[in-house]
């Protein structure tokens, strides 16, 4: 039938132009089933193709010398930053197109329980840190002062009780500020900002205490000295997230931005005028992590980082102290013994003492009157003493987690506010350490700066805390966090009833 073999006729055609074979010009159409000639590719065509097809891929495109070079190092940074991230990062969305990693999946267990573990891992890695750290400051400053305060004729147990309410206080705040709605810091950053610069103007006054030629200090009746410098960088971290976000906004001729940033100069010029130098310089480091996540650009970097050297090089030539702790630190051989090379000398003994498991915990030698700053800015020299080269890259680690923390928090929170923040908190907690361990390794020169969560120092302690539970808080909310913990307890109660009554059975047979 004609009409059948219309049909027919229409299918192969269709079947062929389907097939998306190139043909010969002049060529006939030919059945489905009519074999033909495979095209053959001229030399080096398939390498060229495949090369095209990388570069499309990989998205890079011929530019000139200075903007090829740009290009490498943006590439470098985001390989980089995704290497740093793949261990981590698994339980957020991920872009369309991107494709999905092999994983072993554990026998019984399903997507939503590893989306949970995953979207909670910043939370519960930073609690855990700095729980640990805290911890093992705490042995540190008991096996220091079990020495220090009994050769003065005090009762160490006492003076370690006192330290203890400060460590309880700040794990308490910690955990009330990690329950704080994120919509609160914005509006009492301000607030803490005014007292915490009333608290640092109360060192000028009567109940102003001088160490060492610092008055950074205050007397409080009960308690003993306080500083309030420290509850300055918490509140000054909080301020920039917003100073930040405003600029963002588009809002840096404000008159509000303009303050902000003046009450930012004036915390810092009040901690200044005090002669703490090491706090500046933290104030500082504090106030360039929240500006990098901004967008400042890097010329205005490089001009403020050189205004700042220059200060930082007069500040010390106009103190004699400080000199020759510069001078001591250029020249570690000519430096007087028993002056300003005394501390950094014996903070290089008892590292080297401790080798690579250290004396053992109560063991150390230099504690014994030889360092006098031994429970607070040369513990990493004790510690690194009595636990060897093994507790020290511990307690490095520990730091490391809570900087790769700082980092997840960034990535994950689409909140300016929220990444400018973690930032500061971020540059502050992990450069102070490093500056810390850079004196007592002698990489820098003396500056009198604590090892967080680590050193003596009630208010550092509590400080360091707080700033912590604001982290908390921030990881509280990542994408799917607060959902995953909301269902953690009752994940927690199914299975220990499961594992208890197992547990009675077994115990009964």
């Amino acid at each position: 039938m004609k009409t059948g073999s219309t049909s027919a006729t229409n299918a192969r055609s269709s079947t062929s132009s389907s097939s998306g074979s190139s043909r010969a010009p002049g060529g006939s159409s030919r059945g489905a089933g009519a074999g033909r000639k495979p095209e053959r590719a001229a030399p080096g065509k398939g390498a060229a193709t495949a090369s095209k097809q990388t570069r499309k891929l990989s998205g890079s495109r011929p530019t000139a010398a200075g903007s090829r070079l740009g290009d490498a190092w943006r590439k470098r940074l985001t390989r980089w930053g995704e290497r740093l991230s793949r261990p981590w990062d698994g339980g957020g969305p991920q872009p369309e197109g991107t494709p999905k990693e092999r994983r072993r999946r554990p026998s019984g267990g399903s997507d939503s329980t590893q989306s949970a573990e995953q979207v909670t891992l910043t939370y519960y890695c930073l609690l855990v840190s700095t729980l640990v750290l805290e911890t093992f400051g705490l042995i540190m400053v008991f096996s220091v002062q079990s020495v220090t305060v009994a050769a003065n004729g005090g009762n160490a147990f006492t003076d370690f009780a006192k330290y203890l309410i400060f460590a309880a206080v700040g794990t308490l705040g910690m955990v009330g500020v990690s329950r704080i709605p994120l919509s609160w810091f914005p509006r009492m950053a301000w607030v803490l900002l005014a007292l915490t610069i009333a608290m640092q103007c109360l060192v000028f006054t009567p109940v102003g205490v001088n160490v060492y030629g610092n008055r950074n200090w205050i007397q409080v009746p009960g308690v003993g000295t306080a500083q309030p410098s420290e509850f300055i960088k918490v509140a000054l971290a909080l301020v920039l997230g917003t100073l930040v976000t405003w600029y963002a906004n588009k809002r840096p001729r404000d008159r509000a931005w303009v303050a902000g940033w003046g009450g930012v100069g004036v915390a810092i010029a009040s901690v200044l005028g005090g002669q703490d130098l090491g706090t500046v310089i933290i104030l500082v480091i504090i106030v360039a992590g929240a500006l990098w996540v901004g967008g400042m650009r890097k010329r205005w970097f490089a001009f403020l980082g050189a205004g700042g050297i220059v200060m930082f090089a007069a500040a010390s030539m106009l103190s004699a102290n400080r000199r020759a702790r510069i001078t001591a630190w250029i020249h570690p051989e000519g430096a007087d013994p028993m002056g300003v090379g005394y501390q950094p000398k014996h903070g290089m003994w008892a590292l080297g003492t401790g080798g690579w498991l250290g004396v053992g915990p109560g063991s150390s030698r230099q504690k014994w009157g030889y360092l006098t700053q031994a429970d607070s800015d040369y513990i990493f020299a004790v510690l690194g003493e009595e636990f060897g080269l093994v507790g020290t890259l511990v307690v490095i680690a520990l730091f490391a987690v809570i900087g790769a923390c700082c980092l997840r928090l960034m990535r994950r929170h689409t909140s300016l506010y929220v990444v400018a923040t973690t930032s500061a908190i971020g540059a502050w907690i992990v450069g102070q350490a490093i500056i810390n361990m850079g004196v007592v390794t002698g990489a820098l020169p003396v500056l009198g700066v604590p090892l967080p969560l680590v050193s003596r120092g009630g208010t550092a302690l509590v400080s360091v805390l707080l700033a912590i539970g604001v982290l908390l808080a921030f990881a509280r909310h990542e994408p799917g966090a607060q959902e995953a913990l909301s269902t953690s307890p009752g994940a927690l109660r199914r299975s220990l009833a499961v594992i208890v009554p197992r547990r009675n059975r077994a115990r009964d047979k």
